[in-house]
């Protein structure tokens, strides 16, 4: 007979494959078991009643004898009790293990459809993403290379924007300075000289009235002049600076309140954010000897010191009574005139700045850079010029084209700092050079070159002013080298004849050595 739940046939042949076909091997050895116990418990109960004398023994012995046969007809009623008890409770047991089983089997199968599930979802997530991949794989170079072009095509057009608006930052700035060059009165103008030349004369402020002078030609000049020229130049350089977004190796300082002239830093000492007094200032504290006026004595003396752009007296004079104010002086021109060669040098003059007499002509350089603008073709030009970025090279900039005020074609970026290095020009080295010029000019300011004209234009005056210079005159007397010469003698000699030797012409030409009071009387006759 097969199994309702395995289907196997039962018996003890076969293997057992679940728990009914088990039971159903075991029934018969149970049904056994069971007659076992019923017969020994009929034995108990008869050996009881035998030991304790109860009943009549013709019925026990019936009712064991029945009992052995299979036929009970006479039990015991706890006999038939417990056997009750005993089949209700197997038969609980059972039904929970049957049910118990099929929930475990029907769990089972619950399960396995949920995998079953599961593996068709997952076959079909693979194949989607099997059939996505190969459409994204499908002609992928060719799209990668049309991605890769349309993102050049935008960097180009974003950089096409950024050079146009840079472009016009640039004719922007070249307009600011070239009209801030015609305010301010800078202008040049041609002079004829004496020795039959044309020099080049440089003007700036109100009316172009104030010479610029050449750091070589200081000494010849009037202290006025020189601090109102430096003011002006000063001024300028710092308005053309702040249009074109830079900022100067040397800072300059401009007038303000309680700071009335302009004055210049050291590279290194500038733009320290401090607030540095005028030089030779006092503060209105500095006669107290409180801790407070102490603690300012100790922050003053770590401030750093200007250099001024300004004098009170010749350079001769300052040079002899105080050589420290000369020497802040001439380091205040020098980096003044080093601030205009930098300027001049960032905006495309780059190889015209090799030696420090290319510097001294501060009025020559801002005429060739704001005026004339030799370096701004590509600001003036109508197409957008094509500017060196990143790690480009630069071989050439424009006017207006590098600065610090703009990321585009920044100043200290990788190839404009190339681009500006090598420069072998120092502050210190112009201002060495030009103590040296200054101080062989002083040394020969005396001694000047005097021509035979300008001998006899002088010998005229002379004989005409009542005031007499040099001993009487010899005239009979021919000398041998044909030079006069002047010597000191008394005023008081009035019976001198002043017209002696005025019908004999002298050859008189070659140096000689005027001072003093003779000074003026070499101004009449050579005017500057």
């Amino acid at each position: 007979m097969e199994c309702d739940i395995c289907g196997k046939p039962g018996g003890s042949n076969y293997p057992l494959h679940c728990i009914t076909c088990a039971r159903s091997a075991i029934e018969l050895p149970r049904i056994e078991l069971a007659k076992c116990l019923i017969d020994r418990d009929i034995v108990a109960k008869h050996v009881k009643a035998v030991v304790q004398g109860s009943g009549d023994k013709a019925s026990q012995h019936v009712s064991l004898t029945d009992s052995r046969g299979g036929i009970l007809v006479d039990r015991h009623e706890c006999t038939k009790t417990i056997e009750l008890q005993r089949t209700k409770a197997e038969t609980t047991e059972i039904k929970e293990r049957i049910q118990h089983i099929t929930e475990q089997a029907d769990l089972l199968r619950q399960q396995m459809e949920a995998t079953r599930k599961q593996l068709e979802a997952k076959r079909r997530t693979n194949a989607q993403r099997k059939s996505d991949l190969g459409s994204a794989t499908y002609g992928i170079d060719s799209r990668r290379a049309n991605e890769v072009d349309k993102i050049q095509q935008t960097i180009e057009k974003i950089d096409y924007k950024a050079n146009k608006v840079h472009h016009d930052t640039m004719e922007m700035r070249v307009y600011l300075c070239n009209t801030a060059a015609k305010l301010a009165g800078l202008k040049m103008t041609r002079r004829r000289v004496k020795e039959g030349g044309i020099k080049e004369v440089y003007n700036i402020g109100p009316g172009s009235r104030l010479r610029i002078y050449n750091l070589k030609d200081l000494h010849d000049a009037q202290p006025d002049m020189i601090s109102a020229s430096l003011g002006a130049v000063a001024d300028l350089l710092v308005r053309v600076s702040a249009y074109l977004g830079i900022r100067l190796p040397a800072e300059i300082t401009v007038p303000r309140n309680d700071y009335p002239l302009h004055t210049i830093f050291q590279p290194s000492s500038s733009y320290q954010g401090k607030k540095v007094p005028f030089p030779g200032s006092t503060p209105s504290h500095s006669s107290s000897n409180s801790p407070e006026a102490s603690r300012t004595f100790e922050t003053r003396a770590q401030l750093p010191k200007p250099r001024t752009l300004f004098v009170d007296r010749p350079l001769t004079h300052l040079a002899a009574q105080d050589p420290r104010e000369y020497s802040l002086f001439i380091e205040g021109v020098s980096l003044l005139a080093y601030n205009i060669a930098w300027l001049c040098r960032t905006q495309g003059l780059k190889e015209d700045f090799n030696d420090w007499n290319d510097v001294c002509s501060m009025g020559r350089n801002l005429h060739r850079l704001l005026v004339l603008q030799e370096t701004s073709t590509a600001a003036n030009s109508r197409d957008t010029p094509n500017f060196a970025t990143g790690a480009q090279a630069r071989a050439s900039a424009g006017f207006g084209e590098i600065s610090h005020a703009t990321a585009h074609s920044f100043m200290n970026n990788a190839a404009n700092t190339q681009y500006l290095a090598g420069w072998r020009l120092t502050p210190t080295k112009i201002t060495d050079e030009l103590k040296a010029h200054l101080l062989a000019e002083q040394q020969a300011q005396e001694w000047d070159v005097v021509s035979q004209k300008e001998w006899e234009d002088m010998e005229n005056i002379i004989a005409e002013d009542p005031v007499v210079v040099g001993e009487k005159r010899r005239d009979t007397a021919a000398l041998d080298d044909g030079r006069s010469f002047l010597t000191s003698t008394t005023i008081g000699n009035k019976g001198q004849d002043q017209s002696e030797g005025e019908g004999k012409k002298r050859s008189v030409s070659g140096w000689t050595k005027v001072k003093s009071r003779s000074e003026d009387i070499v101004k009449k006759v050579i005017p500057e």
